[in-house]
């Protein structure tokens, strides 16, 4: 039996499930390191689980080595690094455990959607990428935009760098990863900035409405100037804006979102 990692993070985790599930639909079991094995419960007894670790992994699962490559996608690179060169379906089974927290965020005839938490972009403390984070007066106007037409779900752990108004059901801090999922098997969509939540919406096959940083776009650190919307997103329903654009991008962003989603149309612009 192999083993097999991605990073050490929430949404490395969600993309490393989708490459696992691969692997073992051919097949294969599979040792899986990771500090979330929520994530791969749909996987069964096809694989064993072990904590993180960076040592003694027989496949690396990560897009690392491979942010300068402009020809493939953060998702397609875990399946490359990972040694799989056919197309992989980045998908999660998920079958739905918490009822009542999924009859929490339900109302009749709105769609629901999961916003992302503002928090320290990467998990760090030291201030480091902070300009990766976008303006999130950004999204507090997509918020504002769309209104009463939807249902927001705040997901999300740690300090909040930013307090949206207009949260119907404010869920940061109070999730376990199987909460996480529940809540995103039953969204419409997701808004929010590059982190955890892009895997995750297009691991639920979901629309998404993201706004990215024209700071970190012009960051001096490779790392997170590398780290566009061509590189990190992998599905079309995952649309974008930059925290720069005008009132009317953004209102096109928001309105094609929301006829995604099932909202209709919320503003002119």
């Amino acid at each position: 039996m192999r083993s097999i990692r991605g990073g050490s993070g929430f949404g490395d985790s969600i993309y490393l499930q989708s490459v696992a599930r691969h692997f073992v639909q051919r097949g294969e079991r599979l040792e899986v390191c990771s500090n979330f094995p929520d994530i791969f419960r749909p996987l069964g007894d096809k694989v064993t689980l072990s904590p993180f670790r960076k040592t003694r992994v027989d496949i690396l699962a990560h897009y690392s080595e491979r942010r300068r490559i402009t020809a493939t996608d953060q998702f397609q690179d875990c399946c490359v690094a990972a040694g799989i060169r056919e197309p992989v379906d980045q998908h999660i089974d998920w079958t739905l455990l918490n009822e009542a927290l999924a009859d929490e965020c339900r109302r009749p005839g709105k769609p629901v959607i999961v916003v992302q938490m503002p928090r320290a972009p990467f998990g760090r403390a030291d201030g480091f990428g902070m300009e990766f984070l976008p303006d999130c007066r950004v999204i507090q106007m997509a918020i504002d935009a769309i209104g009463a037409r939807a249902t927001f779900v705040q997901v999300g752990k740690g300090d909040a760098l930013f307090r949206f108004r207009g949260i119907d059901l404010d869920l940061t801090n109070r999730t376990t990863v199987a909460d996480v999922l529940d809540v995103s098997s039953i969204a419409d969509g997701f808004l929010g900035y590059c982190s955890f939540i892009v895997p995750l919406a297009e691991s639920f096959k979901q629309e998404a409405l993201l706004v990215w940083s024209r700071r970190g776009l012009q960051s001096r650190t490779e790392i997170i100037r590398t780290m566009t919307p061509q590189k990190i997103l992998h599905r079309p329903s995952c649309r974008y804006v930059i925290d720069d654009c005008s009132e009317a991008e953004l209102h096109g962003a928001v309105n094609a979102f929301l006829d995604a989603v099932g909202g209709g149309r919320a503003v002119q612009g």
